[in-house]
């Protein structure tokens, strides 16, 4: 029997559709690259947005065309999410809410390797129950857990072993992991194999001085690079949102940051067009975008999630003015990452390979370099980079 994996969504997800191939080889599955060659689809989905939704529906409706007939299996945020109904939309398709189901070993989540990739992605934690007003997920994802130390170091220990040389920590709220991430950290650089550790997301509120520090004094352990989440650069959208932050403390915490690590790399996240904002907000928002050493800003324009509290929100923003808006943001985003590539160029940085079959490397600072193929064929692990012209963020 052969089976083809689709993963949509965040890196919990690709993490988890690992666990699911894993599964399915150890069953004596064989993996194919293209749908039309298997016999069982798995498709993990996303529900973040609502251009999410219509891309898993466009997706189903494909493969559910194929003339070879597959058995397709639906799961991931999709089928959590209570406002979809995908058996009225596909009838045939097999439905699988708790998604342990299809792993190994449902209460010992370990990876042995990360197909088609020269990183490795592993989820440490899961779930959240924070509630920002515009969010789904916390409807989805509504259970806390997180991964215990004794099996989050024997899983990096082996898939450092297996060559991985930067592995990615990820969660749905990695802030919340139970016993401490600076705690955590601070045990896996212990680990004497040749491996660096990034950290996929974190909210401005959980970065302790101990995370800070650890940065700081372990810099060919620990990649220099933080993606904080602002969201909002308004106090009024902020509040709106259910932020636990206001502007105010954003630049603060952040200008702490920057002086103990001056060379790092800060990446975020800003929604636009968020119910009641204004075009006062707006300004405000990229303002304080501009004033912020944001070296990258990833812009989601504003989507109803249907049961959350800014769903029902009245006083929506036209899709038109939303457009407008990221147009500004984005102009903004784009001098902010020629600025940093610029002061970049000619410094060498420790990198890995980024993907397999790719002529890019990542470096620790988020800096992506072109590689020739000969060149890239005769390194491995962590090796030193210039950053040139051609290199992006």
């Amino acid at each position: 029997m052969k089976y083809y994996i689709h993963t949509f969504g965040c890196k919990v997800n690709q993490y988890e559709s690992q666990l699911i191939s894993e599964k399915f080889k150890n069953d004596n599955f064989e993996c194919v690259k293209k749908p039309e060659e298997a016999d069982i689809i798995i498709f993990n989905s996303c529900t973040v947005t609502a251009k999410a939704d219509k891309e898993c529906k466009y997706f189903l409706r494909k493969m559910s065309k194929l003339p070879n007939k597959p058995k397709i299996m639906l799961t991931g945020c999709l089928v959590k999410n209570k406002n979809v109904c995908i058996k009225e939309l596909l009838p045939n398709i097999e439905i699988i809410e708790d998604k342990t189901k299809l792993f190994n070993k449902p209460q010992n989540q370990m990876i042995s390797g990360f197909d088609k990739h020269s990183r490795a992605f592993l989820k440490i934690q899961d779930g959240c129950k924070s509630f920002c007003s515009y969010c789904i997920v916390p409807y989805v994802r509504d259970v806390l857990w997180s991964k215990p130390e004794n099996e989050v170091i024997p899983e990096i220990t082996n898939l450092a072993k297996n060559g991985y040389c930067e592995i990615v920590l990820t969660g749905i709220h990695i802030g919340k992991y139970h016993e401490g991430l600076s705690n955590l950290l601070e045990k896996i650089i212990q680990t004497s194999l040749n491996f660096r550790v990034r950290i996929s997301s974190i909210e401005l509120n959980e970065i302790d001085d101990k995370l800070i520090e650890l940065i700081k004094q372990n810099p060919d352990k620990i990649c220099c690079h933080l993606h904080i989440p602002l969201q909002s650069g308004s106090d009024e959208i902020l509040r709106q949102m259910n932020r636990k932050y206001s502007s105010k403390d954003f630049e603060k915490k952040i200008n702490k940051i920057m002086q103990i690590l001056p060379d790092l790399t800060l990446t975020t996240d800003i929604i636009t067009g968020f119910p009641g904002e204004t075009e006062k907000y707006h300004k405000e928002t990229c303002k304080f975008v501009k004033r912020i050493p944001f070296a990258k800003v990833h812009i989601f324009r504003y989507s109803d999630r249907a049961g959350t509290k800014a769903s029902m929100f009245t006083n929506k923003v036209f899709a038109n003015e939303i457009k407008n808006r990221s147009k500004d943001l984005f102009e903004i985003d784009y001098i902010k990452r020629k600025d940093f590539l610029n002061k970049n160029i000619g410094k060498k940085r420790k990198a890995v390979k980024i993907a397999i079959g790719k002529n890019i490397v990542l470096t620790d600072n988020y800096i992506t370099v072109p590689i020739e193929r000969e060149k890239l064929n005769q390194i491995n692990g962590i090796f030193e980079v210039e950053i040139t012209d051609k290199s992006e963020i």
